[in-house]
């Protein structure tokens, strides 16, 4: 696989689902912050959404990885150690593909699948949840409109 493949097609080795990697690379995926099923999907009114391109996604990840200290980490219900206990979030089994505004990142959580990972929300209760099962149903949520490919 080329380099420009790999960047579209995984984050730091996770590979990411092919619906997903579809749907940024035709804007559906970044559409999505738009859509008015946020709120019941994630069951908070965004602030600010963004649903992150490639490098996006590679750069709240890298920060996510790498750059936050233990202490911080633990603000945002993250840890290093895997398996995570409920409400944590493993930093490296993870990939930030979105935020509702500040301080409100939704991720793949590939804790439990490397192939079809869950999506997961820190919400304002100061851990994680599973919002979705797979990346598919959270777009088929957030518009049931379209098919997904």
């Amino acid at each position: 696989m080329n380099r420009a493949a790999e960047l579209r097609t995984s984050v730091f080795g996770m590979p990411l689902p092919a619906c997903l990697v579809a749907a940024v690379e035709d804007g559906r995926w970044m559409e999505l912050a738009r859509s008015p099923g946020i709120a019941a999907v994630f069951g908070r009114a965004p602030v600010r959404p963004v649903f992150h391109t490639f490098s996006g996604m590679r750069g709240m990840t890298r920060w996510w990885r790498e750059e936050l200290d233990e202490e911080i980490l633990r603000c945002y219900a993250g840890t290093s150690a895997e398996p995570a206990s409920p409400g944590r979030m493993p930093r490296l089994r993870t990939v930030i593909i979105g935020n509702l505004g500040p301080d409100l990142p939704f991720a793949l959580d590939y804790g439990r699948s490397s192939t079809d990972p869950a999506v997961a929300f820190l919400g304002e209760e100061d851990s994680w949840r599973t919002v979705s099962a797979n990346v598919r149903g959270l777009m088929d949520a957030l518009d049931p409109r379209r098919a997904h490919t």
